[in-house]
């Protein structure tokens, strides 16, 4: 076998156990309609995206003969059935693509939990199953709608302590290096994009360009000059003030400047460089332009920060003024970036709030905390089918009494499918064609059925997808525009 060979094709992206469902349905099933939601979790809502990548990146792509071969001979050796009548089907009769219809809210959408945000439907009434076979691969779409819920919700706390145009740029991403695939850091980078300006995730910038029209001569997300411990370092403890003069003498024109300061005593780097006198403090201050920012990376950060600002304000640093009469330095900032969270975040800018000094003197960088610490489980999503049709009587051709020839339709019924475990009221299922609506009055989205419009209301999902072919498509700017 060894033509056989192993592809991305989605006819390989499904759970073992879906492969045998084929058979499992009625006989007589035509149809299924299946949903997305998230049941709820930490956030009270989702912003949702990341459909659009996983229709470019898998469902415009056509299985082939050769697909249909490998999986045949995969499924025998792993002990499974495998409906290749029926891939073989969707091979002849949709060229490879499969016969599915998703409808789905707007990525970048706020959407209340327990809402329906897409919806999937089969379209050929010889495979219906198709149309849960797919749960597998968007499911994945938990992983970046979780990150950017996430960003979303920093981002209004960020907004409620300074500016909307610092706090664009106040939660920036270091997650590139922990995240398990080069893959999933673009998808999560592309996700905390969505929301945020700065990143140090590069690969999500070609991501957001391949997927979400970012035209190549723009850019989605923003970053600085920045040292790390090894460029300090090699100079040798007594060489780390030189360093950074040097530094700031080779890059004149660098609008920021970030210097990591704890590689040996943070405080005597403080002193070092904002002490009247300092030649580092004369430079900068003679640089309008330019900001410099210290970045303490170990410690405790309540204790290490406070201790720094006094340093700082001691040392009578330029300042300028603030609407609520704090403390914002002019020429230097502060950037923390180890072991950042949500609430390590808010502490900071709340203690340092009641100190006097104003949250525009910081920046956050996160990577494990904001690519890592989420899971599916985080908001609870769930992909369910939730409506079949089958035919209960097949339509007959017959020639009347004059010669004609006549047809009666099939006789049709929906079925509800749902599941209510006694002992997880939870993880109760949706019923029937469910999806979401929106009232064109106050914006609010409201639960529903398919072709049962509330009053004031039109669908909030609408058509993205049909039989291999992208209906609609959204671009980053768009998104950060919904949200």
């Amino acid at each position: 076998m060894e033509d056989i060979y192993v592809t991305n094709s989605i006819i390989n992206l499904g759970d073992s156990y879906k492969y045998s469902h084929a058979s499992q349905y009625p006989n007589n099933m035509i149809s299924m309609y299946s949903y997305m939601e998230s049941r709820g979790g930490v956030y009270p809502a989702t912003i949702f995206v990341g459909l659009q990548y996983y229709l470019k990146a898998y469902l415009t792509t056509p299985i082939t003969a050769e697909d249909i071969m490998n999986a045949v001979h995969k499924a025998a050796l792993h002990g499974i059935p495998f409906d290749r009548a029926g891939w073989e089907h969707i091979l002849k009769e949709h060229k490879g693509f499969l016969p599915i219809r998703i409808k789905a809210v707007k990525e970048g959408s706020l959407v209340p939990t327990n809402h329906v945000l897409l919806t999937i439907e089969s379209t050929d009434d010889t495979v219906p199953w198709i149309a849960g076979f797919v749960e597998t691969l968007l499911m994945k779409i938990w992983y970046p709608t979780t990150v950017a819920t996430k960003s979303y919700y920093v981002r209004k706390m960020l907004e409620r302590y300074g500016s909307s145009e610092w706090a664009k740029f106040a939660y920036h991403n270091f997650g590139d290096r922990g995240a398990p695939s080069v893959e999933a850091a673009a998808i999560g980078g592309f996700a905390h994009l969505s929301q945020f300006m700065g990143t140090d995730n590069f690969n999500a910038l070609n991501f957001c360009e391949e997927y979400y029209n970012v035209p190549n001569n723009e850019i989605a997300g923003y970053s600085v000059f920045a040292t790390e411990h090894s460029t300090t370092t090699s100079y040798g403890r007594d060489g780390e003030e030189q360093f950074v003069y040097n530094q700031l003498l080779a890059n004149p024109d660098a609008p920021i400047m970030s210097f990591v300061a704890d590689s040996y005593d943070v405080y005597n780097f403080v002193h070092f460089c904002t002490d009247r006198g300092s030649r580092i403090r004369l430079l900068i201050e003679s640089r309008p332009h330019q900001k410099f920012v210290i970045r303490p990376d170990s410690g405790n950060p309540i204790e290490v920060i406070n201790r720094i600002m006094n340093i700082m304000k001691l040392n009578n640093l330029s300042i300028l003024p603030t609407a609520n009469g704090t403390i914002l330095f002019k020429d230097f900032a502060i950037l923390w970036g180890d072991g950042i969270t949500p609430k390590t975040i808010e502490d900071i800018l709340s203690i340092n709030l009641t100190n006097g000094f104003a949250a525009e003197n910081f920046v956050f960088g996160s990577g494990g905390d904001l690519m890592q610490n989420v899971t599916r489980d985080t908001q609870k999503f769930a992909i369910k089918c939730s409506n079949i049709t089958v035919e209960e009587k097949p339509g007959v051709h017959y020639v009347d009494a004059h010669g004609y020839d006549r047809y009666t339709y099939p006789k049709l019924k929906d079925i509800d499918v749902y599941k209510d475990p006694i002992t997880d009221p939870g993880k109760t299922s949706k019923k029937g064609k469910v999806t979401t609506y929106i009232n064109t009055d106050t914006g609010a989205y409201v639960k529903g059925l398919r072709g049962t419009v509330p009053e004031n209301c039109v669908e909030a999902l609408i058509p993205v997808f049909k039989n291999g072919v992208i209906l609609n498509t959204i671009s980053l700017v768009d998104i950060r525009n919904n949200a």
